[in-house]
């Protein structure tokens, strides 16, 4: 059981988001911190002091999208929605919240993993803390 976790969670699949969750909550102990993190990618060639209104709205979003998962599964939760690469966002949020496990889901890799490397493979390499990876398997295939 753990004391703090940091649980990433895109938001592409409801289905995989609660599937993440119920996971981090059961590793959690009674009295630990779950931590929901999220990162909204910036455009590389785009260089600005703070996100813009579109990085605005699509942070407020994702934090009520998440916020209202953690309620319909009963999983109390703190919800970090940030801008930067998605790697980068959430070892910073494990470190500020002091984790000692981050959970993470894992894809098929694909040819641009190849190139520019999985957000999953630069956590696990530059993670302080255990990294709990989820190989959830598609529906079809299960």
């Amino acid at each position: 059981m753990y004391k703090s976790i940091v649980c990433a969670v895109g938001l592409g699949s409801k289905e995989r988001a609660k599937h993440l969750l119920r996971t981090a909550h059961a590793l959690l102990d009674i009295d630990g911190a779950l931590h929901v993190a999220h990162a909204v990618e910036n455009f590389p060639s785009v260089v600005q002091q703070g996100p813009d209104d579109w990085a605005v709205s699509l942070i407020s979003e994702a934090e009520e999208k998440l916020s209202q998962l953690c309620k319909q599964l009963s999983v109390p939760a703190l919800v970090h929605v940030r801008t930067g690469r998605a790697a980068d966002t959430i070892l910073a949020i494990a470190a500020e919240m002091k984790a000692d496990l981050i959970v993470v889901a894992a894809h098929a890799p694909d040819v641009l993993d190849h190139v520019f490397g999985s957000t999953v493979d630069h956590i696990v390499h530059h993670a302080k803390c255990s990294v709990h990876i989820d190989r959830i398997l598609p529906a079809a295939k299960q």
